[in-house]
């Protein structure tokens, strides 16, 4: 069981909390505005959305790879509730 705290020691651990959060707020306050690189996630100005052409490219190329692996799967499902129904004799 944790040891209760008294007053005094309350108040000092409140005051280092304080100065925690205000030190914070003064070091996200010194961040200029920026965003991320998609691909690699450097940061780069607010007005680009990828660092370099080759970020741009293997992003690109990855979104495709994505979009072909999820029509495969959605043919390879359809064949498959396809064969379960012409197998339960149901047919179309």
């Amino acid at each position: 069981m944790y040891p209760l705290m008294d007053e005094k020691n309350m108040m000092e651990e409140l005051t280092l909390l304080k100065r925690e959060v205000e030190k914070l707020k003064e070091d996200k306050k010194s961040i200029p505005p920026h965003k991320h690189c998609l691909n690699c996630g450097i940061a780069i100005p607010p007005d680009k959305t990828f660092c370099s052409k080759k970020c741009e490219e293997q992003w690109n190329a990855m979104v495709k790879k994505k979009k072909l692996n999820l029509y495969v799967w959605l043919v390879f499902m359809a064949i498959l509730i396809l064969l379960l129904f012409v197998g339960m004799g149901g047919g179309l």
